[in-house]
Order: C-alpha cells, then structure tokens, then sequence
C-alpha cells in the first residue's frame, strides 16, 4: 500500500512539474497565394488596314494595370477586390465600377483574357465562366504574349 502510494505520488508530482504544452506561443506563417500570372502580358492587333494598337495587362499582387497604345491611348489602373485563382477569375474595380477578368493560361508565354464589366461584386463571383465565344461591350477573349 506504502509502494502503491509513493508511486501515485510521483506520478502527481511529475504531471504538474512538467511543462505544459499549450503554453507554447503558436506562430503561423503568412502565405500568398502564387499568382501565375504576374508581369506584363501584350497584344498587337490592326485596328483598321493602316492603324495597329498595343494593348498590354500588367498583373500586380492587388491591381492589374491596363494600356492602351495607337490611335486611342489609355491607361489605367484596377484595383484587385478578390482573386479566384482555382475559377482563373480576377475581380476589381476601377473608380466605381467593378470588373471580371477571366483568364485562361495557354502557355507558359501566353495567356487568354476577357474582360467584363459587371453589376457588383456578389454578380462578378457568382458568374460562370463564359463560353470561347463570349464577348463583352468593347472586347472578345484575346490571347497576350509575355512581355
């Protein structure tokens, strides 16, 4: 009985002498999601017999900036909302309106892009991802070179 009681006590004593461990600080590593499609991407195209614009998407961790080159030149920034990497879908706004690039990767030096802009958020996530022949008011899937 003396053995069996000097063995539970041990046993107590050990228990709380030891050190515990929840008391552990748990750190977690920040991620970032690897966007594939980071850097410059661009496309020459005729706009008449005798005129050629450049347009070029250049992908940033929160903002794709758009340029326009030729008779009509733009430039402008979108501002990254949500990034649906698994649905190749880009959701941003530019002042007040809110745009959905879809995106299809061809290659490793080429990419796919349409454009659209949309209702809102909410409307820009729950959209399926358009069919090869979509088109959206000023622009039809178009494919981008590595720059």
């Amino acid at each position: 009985m003396i053995k069996q009681l000097i063995t539970l006590t041990i046993i107590i004593v050990l228990t709380f002498s030891c050190k515990n461990n929840t008391d552990k600080k748990v750190t977690t590593k920040k991620t970032t999601i690897n966007n594939p499609y980071l850097g410059s991407w661009s496309r020459d195209f005729q706009m008449s017999s005798e005129v050629t614009a450049t347009v070029t998407y250049t992908f940033f961790n929160d903002s794709i900036q758009y340029q326009m080159k030729g008779p009509m030149n733009l430039n402008y920034t979108i501002k990254k909302d949500t990034f649906l990497i698994k649905e190749n879908k880009w959701i941003g706004k530019k002042d007040q309106d809110t745009y959905a690039i879809f995106i299809k990767k061809d290659t490793e030096k080429s990419i796919t892009l349409l454009k659209m802009k949309v209702k809102d958020k909410l409307s820009a996530i729950k959209m399926p991802f358009p069919s090869d022949t979509a088109r959206s008011k000023f622009s039809s899937w178009n494919t981008y070179n590595k720059k």
